[in-house]
Order: structure tokens, then C-alpha cells, then sequence
């Protein structure tokens, strides 16, 4: 069984995941609006086109059961990623010269990236689930969230501190020194710490729509999955505004909205450790009231963020601080559910 240290170590792995997908959810999507002018239903198709290759991660999770190792699995999906990642950045450097190849590169690159984020994200989330005792799981969980969290707050911040004055090639070189430190720690984190575990194979071989229509049967697992649904939507919902807005409306450089993601990227850390210690460590009131506090926070964050205009920009930083926290809350709160 893992203990505390190995579930740590094996967190890395969602740290590298969250270092390689802020960058192009946030940054990129930024610059394709401000800097390259297109409208905002490409990078919004792109996104979208990364998210919908999240819909592999039962598939993932079937093979990975079905292999018993999930290693090579998690290394693939993190090595995917790597090289997707610079992909999209040069996409973004040779636009002004090749826009339909640019285009067709972007789409290769963010479909890359959502292969290799499901099928390393889902084998790590398997294994720290098969291999945590079930009184640890709930805490194993949040850890490894909380990393992924942690990843894409510190990258966000160090890359918004190091992307001014922006340039496409300054941009790519910070994207493929993100992509390799990603690797490196993925390595890191995962090279001998299966070893230790015993083999676990299924014991009969279940095809993945059978597995899955099983559980569709079950009318508490149909209305879960579309609670989930619905709660990852809300949580995303923001993503693909609120650098776009900073750029435009506030006149943000590129390093300072990438910053701002770190800043509410931040505040989701803070208010997952604040949920996970009140609600999941202490008991302290019941999940669903967490859930619909962090819903109506967030809410009420976006519309403060909505209604600030620009010559109270010292105000936004706060505000975005703020959809964060109650961010975070509210996504403790549905995974504490989840589990």
C-alpha cells in the first residue's frame, strides 16, 4: 500500500499535468485573441477539442485496469503532452505567415494534450486508488488535486514573470522548458514507486461499453454523473474569458494575465485546503451546503469581476483571488462528494 510520502511523490504527476494544460487553456488562448486577433470561437474549438478528448478517460482507465501497470500509461500521457505543448506555441509563432497550417497545427497539438492529460491523469488516479487503504483514499485524493492545483499556480506565476516583454519565441522557449521540466518530474515521480505494489489484474475481463452501461443502469450513478457534469462545466465556465477580458478591457500584457491565473489558481489551493480541512478533515457542516456556498461565491466573484471597469484595475486582482477561493471550495466539496 502507498503511504502519505509515495502519494505525495506520485503528485507530481498532476503537477506536471497542471504545469503543461494552464499554459495552453489561459496563455495561449489569450494570445490567439489579443495578440493574433482571431476571433475567440478558435481558441474556444480548441479548448473545447481538448476537453472533449477527456471523454477517453474511461477508456484509459479500462486499459490500465485490464494491464495492472499503470507507469508506462502515465509516462506516455505526460510525454504527449510534453511534445503537444510546443506544438501549440509554434503554431501561435507562424500564424502571420502560415495561418492554415498554424490552424491544423494547433488542432493536432491541443488534441495531444488531451489524449496525454486523460490517459496520464486517469492511470494516476486509478492506482492511487487501488493501492491507498479505503480510510486513506478520501485524503490520497485531495493531495494529489491539490498538487495538480499547486502546479498550475506556480507555473503560471513563474511563466507570467518571465513572458514580458512577450514575443512568440520567448513564448515557445518558456513552453518547451515547461513541457521538459514536466517530463523530468513525471519521471521523478513515478520510477520504482509501482515496483513495490503487488500485480492487481481484474478477474474476469469486462469490455468497457458492457462496464459502462452496467453502471448507467443504476439510477443514483445517472444522476450523480450528471451532477458532475454540471459542476465541472461551472467550474470551467470562466476559463476561457477571463484573460481575454484582463487583455482587453484592462490593457494586461500577456505576463501580467498569466500572472492573474496564478493568483486565482492560488486561491483555488487555498480554498480546497480550507474546505478539505472544515468540511472533510472536521466535519464541519454538511458537503452539499459547501457545494452551493462555493457556487454562489463564484458567481458573485464574476459578476464583481463583470462590473469593475478600467480604471479600477487595482480592484480585479482581488476580485479574480476571490473566484478562486470559492472555486476551490466548491470543487473540494464535489470531489469530497465524489468519493
Amino acid at each position: 500500500m502507498l503511504n502519505w510520502a509515495a502519494v505525495l511523490r506520485l503528485g507530481l504527476v498532476n503537477y506536471a499535468i497542471g504545469s503543461v494544460t494552464v499554459l495552453m487553456v489561459s496563455t495561449l488562448n489569450r494570445v490567439m485573441i489579443v495578440e493574433l486577433g482571431l476571433p475567440a470561437l478558435v481558441p474556444g474549438l480548441l479548448v473545447g477539442l481538448y476537453y472533449l478528448l477527456q471523454v477517453s478517460r474511461p477508456g484509459w482507465g479500462h486499459r490500465s485496469d485490464q494491464g495492472g501497470r499503470r507507469t508506462p500509461l502515465m509516462l506516455t500521457g505526460v510525454a504527449v503532452m510534453a511534445l503537444g505543448a510546443p506544438l501549440a506555441a509554434v503554431a501561435i509563432a507562424i500564424h502571420a505567415e502560415m495561418q492554415v497550417a498554424s490552424l491544423a497545427l494547433s488542432a493536432l497539438a491541443y488534441a495531444m494534450i488531451g489524449l496525454g492529460a486523460g490517459a496520464a491523469g486517469t492511470s494516476l488516479l486509478a492506482l492511487v486508488a487501488v493501492a491507498t487503504p479505503p480510510e486513506r483514499r478520501a485524503g490520497a485524493s485531495t493531495i494529489v488535486w491539490l498538487m495538480l492545483v499547486f502546479g498550475i499556480a506556480s507555473t503560471a506565476a513563474i511563466v507570467g514573470a518571465l513572458l514580458d516583454p512577450y514575443s512568440p519565441e520567448r513564448l515557445v522557449g518558456l513552453v518547451v522548458a515547461v513541457g521538459g521540466a514536466a517530463m523530468l518530474l513525471s519521471v521523478v515521480a513515478v520510477v520504482g514507486v509501482e515496483r513495490r505494489l503487488p500485480l492487481t489484474l481484474p478477474e474476469k475481463h469486462q469490455p468497457l461499453l458492457e462496464g459502462l452501461t452496467e453502471i448507467w443502469a443504476e439510477p443514483p450513478a445517472r444522476r450523480f454523473a450528471l451532477f458532475v457534469a454540471l459542476s465541472v462545466t461551472a467550474y470551467f465556465l470562466q476559463d476561457l474569458i477571463l484573460e481575454p477580458y484582463a487583455g482587453l478591457v484592462f490593457g494586461f500584457t500577456p505576463g501580467q494575465t498569466t500572472s492573474m491565473q496564478g493568483v486565482q489558481s492560488a486561491g483555488v489551493f487555498v480554498g480546497m485546503s480550507t474546505a478539505g480541512m472544515l468540511a472533510t478533515g472536521l466535519g464541519f457542516g454538511q458537503l452539499r451546503h459547501w457545494v452551493m456556498g462555493g457556487c454562489i461565491g463564484s458567481a458573485a466573484a464574476l459578476i464583481a469581476i463583470a462590473l469593475a471597469g478600467p480604471l479600477q484595475a487595482g480592484r480585479l486582482l482581488p476580485f479574480v483571488a476571490a473566484l478562486g477561493f470559492c472555486n476551490g471550495i466548491f470543487a473540494l466539496s464535489m470531489i469530497a462528494a465524489m468519493m
